[in-house]
């Protein structure tokens, strides 16, 4: 049991490293998991067969008990619903379900696995701000290089060089961020006390980073987090003077932010331009412009088919129709850049209750919110489906299903006796 566990830390680490770097090393960290989940053997005797785990039918079979963890599946069954309503080639629906293909694996690999203890998922999470401060450290040394070249590529609306895809590294840094604020209020450290000044010190370094690197879905998500947990915080601890010191200092940051980060100053700069050609009607090559345009785009493909929406294979289609009646300057036409109105086109008021009980049965599901990451990770995801259509690429459902379903791993799989931390 211990061998096992211990593959499965390693493909654990492996696939928040893969978030970052290689989608390959991600499909395989997640097929890594799921053979762990699913199958068993020997790990000290490599003659023995490999047989099913015979624990899991098991566990399937108590499936009341582990709702939290198997209704991830309705994020793929909404779409293998929509099959009836594709039309013409099904390249674009077959994607989907390939990309949709993780929420139906994870949980069978979570459910499968041993459960992950208190002191495994706070070493995971250490992991995680080891790594990102790694990463933002490499990311802050090319900035200083660069400082001229890329402050002014962010006044024009390039992002600042980072990993992949800019927005994905934000989110996973602000998750990050949440991370090390756990093991703060835990006192967690590995081996030595001395390690505590150091998650500190990391936790605020990804903090100050996060401003640096001046993505402005990163920035809110963690806000959002923040702002919720510290109206916990006051609620639970009835500390109002300290409560409203936390608000007014939340407050602030951004303010000093923009007088002292010259990245995050052109950033704010740039957006109330870009808002600004928008609201003058000139939005077709600006990026925020693009995004609330997408939005109107995808609140008319629902309007126009409320029920079931038009598919979840068609409306890519559907939306390149929309953009050339009604939005012919825009030469690249956006899919809905929110994952409540991506949902609502595509699959209709039919697939949005079924992606809403998804989204926030686990949250509520025996107060697993009192678990202070579970619950900032939480508002993360669902601040990020806001203003993202999150889950619609293959780094986003990594991010999601692997942070949530760990806890759920942890917090009610047979052996976990304790209350919630």
């Amino acid at each position: 049991m211990k061998d096992r566990k211990n593959i499965a830390l390693f493909f654990c680490g492996m696939l928040m490293v893969s978030l970052l770097f290689s989608p390959f090393l991600l499909t395989v960290s997640m097929l890594g998991l799921l053979l762990l989940g699913i199958l068993n053997w020997d790990y000290n005797n490599i003659k023995q067969t490999i047989g099913f785990n015979k624990k899991l039918p098991t566990l399937l079979l108590q499936y009341k008990s582990y709702y939290s963890i198997l209704i991830f599946s309705f994020y793929f069954l909404i779409v293998l619903l929509s099959a009836w309503q594709t039309e013409g080639t099904w390249q674009p629906w077959l994607e989907r379900i390939r990309i949709k293909l993780p929420f139906i694996a994870l949980p069978i690999a979570f459910l499968g696995l041993p459960r992950f203890g208190d002191r495994e998922v706070k070493g995971l999470l250490y992991f995680l701000l080891l790594f990102l401060t790694a990463v933002g450290i490499g990311v802050s040394i090319n900035y200083g290089l660069n400082f001229e070249e890329i402050n002014n590529q962010i006044s024009r609306g390039k992002p600042m060089p980072v990993p992949r895809n800019h927005i994905r590294f934000s989110i996973l840094v602000s998750v990050g961020i949440i991370g090390g604020i756990h093991l703060i209020y835990q006192q967690y450290f590995h081996k030595n006390k001395i390690e505590k000044a150091v998650i500190k010190a990391m936790t605020i370094f990804l903090f100050l980073f996060i401003h640096v690197l001046s993505v402005k879905t990163g920035i809110l998500c963690l806000y959002t987090a923040l702002g919720v947990l510290c109206l916990r915080y006051i609620y639970s601890s009835r500390k109002y003077l300290m409560g409203v010191l936390l608000i007014i200092g939340m407050i602030s940051i951004p303010v000093i932010s923009y007088l002292a980060i010259p990245s995050f100053k052109q950033k704010m700069r740039y957006m109330h331009y870009d808002l600004t050609q928008y609201a003058a009607g000139n939005g077709e090559i600006y990026a925020d412009a693009g995004r609330l345009t997408s939005l109107k785009v995808g609140w008319e493909i629902f309007k126009s088919s409320p029920i079931f929406g038009v598919g979840a294979g068609n409306l890519r289609a559907v939306v390149n129709q929309k953009y050339k009646q009604n939005h012919p300057e825009y030469v690249e036409p956006l899919t809905p850049h929110s994952q409540f109105i991506y949902v609502l086109a595509g699959m209709g008021l039919f697939g949005f209750s079924f992606f809403m009980v998804a989204l926030f049965f686990p949250l509520f599901y025996k107060k697993a919110y009192k678990n202070t990451f579970f619950l900032g990770a939480y508002c993360i995801f669902i601040t990020a489906f806001v203003v993202e259509h999150t889950i619609e690429n293959a780094v986003g459902v990594g991010t999601f299903t692997f942070f949530l379903l760990l806890l759920l791993n942890h917090l009610f799989l047979p052996q976990n006796t304790k209350q919630l931390p």
